[in-house]
């Protein structure tokens, strides 16, 4: 089996990754788990993750979203 490395994430480059939907509770980031699974190209079914209404393409749509360390908990590669 080969071992491919996951991208490594920062939360500040994050949070500035305009291809990625998010939104702050209190002084915690919440990301869209949709964004991330393709920013990251990885499987995040296994990130807790709660719903939580975000602006996309003007609509208000709830959707999956988790905090940066359910995501480093979660992660695995496809």
């Amino acid at each position: 089996m080969g071992t491919t490395s996951m991208k490594p994430l920062r939360e500040k480059l994050l949070i500035k990754e305009a291809s990625i939907h998010k939104i702050q509770f209190d002084t915690e980031w919440f990301y869209n788990l949709a964004d991330m699974t393709f920013y990251l190209k990885e499987d995040l079914s296994e990130v807790e993750f709660i719903y939580l209404p975000m602006l996309i393409d003007g609509e208000n749509e709830f959707v999956k979203c988790g905090t940066f360390e359910d995501i480093l908990r979660g992660r695995k590669e496809f």
